[in-house]
């Protein structure tokens, strides 16, 4: 396969069985968009279009198969990657619905930034961009960095080297660097608690503390 040429530094069991192919649109739980429901005045779930062609290439599929999430490295090019259920949970939780519902995050880089599916204009084959986790929904932040992830990864400089190319560095706000932090700690608790390690009177408390920081970051 293409990935078996990279180093893995993080690999879980592969996955079991095959994703639907309507996994990513499948309405959204009142729960889940409770996250980002202060950026959606006063909307609703369903007040929001999850495009029809959703669907992850078989590319990812594969890598999935030997690795349901987990971790490439090559170079100083990191690629940590997510199961189905992360790449929906950052969807949600990082206002792509909201703000940009035609790229599919799949990936963070170890530094803020995503590695996206961008189903813009290739929707049977979509290219991989470079999206800040800060700025989602903002285009000029967008870079391009392959149209395969096998030509992505084949790059041993750090993705961000990319940005610096065409954008100067952007520094982030005290409140954008703190709301990646809470959604980084948020998925933390529920990787703990789908694992075993935090039990379920935990890891409630944990997340109404950390929903409730999100709250106060909008006052």
């Amino acid at each position: 396969m293409w990935y078996s040429k990279y180093t893995f530094f993080n690999k879980e069991e592969g996955l079991k069985g095959e994703i639907p192919d309507n996994y990513f649109l499948q309405p959204y739980s009142e729960e889940e968009f409770k996250i980002v429901s202060d950026y959606t005045e006063g909307k609703a779930v369903t007040d929001f279009q999850i495009p029809p062609y959703l669907q992850l290439p078989e590319e990812y599929k594969q890598l999935l198969e030997y690795s349901n999430g987990g971790g490439i490295i090559n170079g100083e090019r990191e690629f940590g990657f997510f199961s189905p259920e992360g790449i929906r949970e950052m969807y949600i939780s990082y206002g792509f619905l909201i703000w940009a519902p035609d790229l599919l995050p799949i990936t963070f880089n170890g530094g803020g930034k995503f590695y996206v599916y961008d189903f813009r204009d290739r929707q049977n084959n979509p290219s991989v961009l470079l999206v800040p986790a800060g700025s989602v929904g903002d285009d000029e932040d967008c870079v391009f960095l392959g149209n395969t992830l096998d030509e992505v990864l084949s790059n041993t400089t750090n993705v961000e080297d990319e940005s610096d190319k065409l954008y100067p560095q952007k520094e982030l706000s005290e409140t954008e660097k703190e709301r990646i932090n809470l959604n980084e700690q948020l998925r933390d608790i529920k990787q703990k608690r789908e694992l075993g390690k935090m039990d379920l009177k935990t890891f409630l408390k944990a997340k109404q503390d950390i929903e409730l920081q999100m709250k106060k970051l909008e006052l």
